[in-house]
Formats: structure tokens, sequence, C-alpha cells
């Protein structure tokens, strides 16, 4: 069997301060991650990441370091990592739709994709956009990435996806305090090369 791509002990180790909260189970992860009641966004946008919820997907994974976030809002404390944003204010590496990113990025440049969509067609209009084509999103995604990469997708719920494309590695719940929504990080892990490949193909032949 090949190594797991997550790092539970990784996880522990780094916030060791904090009851363990995750575990395997048929080599995928589960857990819950209690984040905490901060109602002060820390740049003031709507739909900023949790807090601390990048470190603990990196804890998770320390061993991918090519990141893509995709609806990135506001990030300024990662400058190596992509970003993907529609609007161009918040200064992302790539301006534009999410559903175009594999005519800006080449194949197998990106290990883990970071996802955090608008979840709802009220949060939708709120950004000014459409609401999300979840499976365009995923088939994109795909393109962008070796096999075996991570693609970590914040929501209300896990999304429908094509296992020729991904496979689910594994789920986490997102508590932030009350009067808050409770989320899901749900974990896919990029399908072997071989089986994308020959499903592309058949695809492009039909």
């Amino acid at each position: 069997m090949s190594k797991l791509p997550f790092d539970i002990d990784n996880y522990h180790k780094v916030f060791n301060k904090y009851p363990k909260c995750l575990m395997e189970s048929s080599n995928r992860v589960y857990g819950i991650w209690i984040i905490g009641n901060l109602y002060k966004r820390p740049h003031g946008y709507y739909g900023e990441y949790p807090p601390s919820y990048l470190k603990r997907i990196k804890a998770l994974f320390p061993n991918n370091k090519k990141i893509i976030h995709l609806f990135s809002g506001t990030i300024d404390d990662a400058p190596e990592e992509m970003t993907v944003d529609i609007n161009p204010e918040l200064n992302p590496t790539i301006v534009g739709d999410v559903l175009n990113i594999s005519s800006h990025i080449a194949r197998n440049s990106r290990d883990l994709v970071i996802a955090d969509p608008p979840y709802s067609k009220k949060d939708a209009a709120r950004y000014g956009t459409l609401p999300v084509n979840k499976k365009m999103v995923f088939r994109e995604a795909r393109k962008i990435v070796e096999e075996d990469s991570v693609m970590v997708w914040l929501d209300t719920m896990t999304p429908i996806y094509r296992k020729v494309e991904w496979n689910l590695l594994g789920i986490i719940g997102v508590h932030c305090g009350t009067n808050r929504v409770a989320r899901f990080a749900s974990i896919f892990q990029a399908s072997k090369d071989t089986i994308y490949d020959a499903h592309c193909a058949s695809e492009q032949s039909q």
C-alpha cells in the first residue's frame, strides 16, 4: 500500500495544546476542528477562511508545497502560493473564473488545492457571481494536478464527485462557535493518471 498523503501525527504535533481530534480509518481521515468563536474577521472580508484553518491543512499535509487557492478571497501571508479569484481588488495571482484555471496553469503544477466556494445562491450574489458549478470546478482542478494530489473543499456539504477524477480521502467537521454555520472540509485525492487519461481519451473520442 502506498503511503497515505495525510500526516495525522504531524497535525497533532503542531496542535499539541489541543485534544487529539483526528483519526484514520480505512485509509481515510476523519475528525472535527473546533476552531473557536472569532467574530471579527482579520481583513474584514466576508467569507474569509476560519482562523487557523490554513495552518491546520498545512499541518495535515506537510509535504504538499505547491498550493493553489480557489475562490481565494484575501490571503496575504503566503505570497509563494497561487490564488485565484474573480475580484481583481483582492490582488489574486490569477484574476478570473475558476472554471478556466486550466488555461492559466500547467498540468501537474500543483499538489494541494484549497477551495472555499460560495456556499449558496445568496453567498454567490453577495460576491456578485453566479452559483458555483461544482462539477466543473472539480474537473478543472483535476487538470492542473498530478496523481495523488489533494483538494480540500470547504462547504456546508460534501459535493458530488467523479471517481475517474477524484476519490474521497476524508471528511473533517469545522465548527467555529455559536451562531455559525457548521461546515465540512471534504478532502479528495486525485485519481491515478492512467485512469484519468483513459477517461479523457474516451471523452474526446465520443
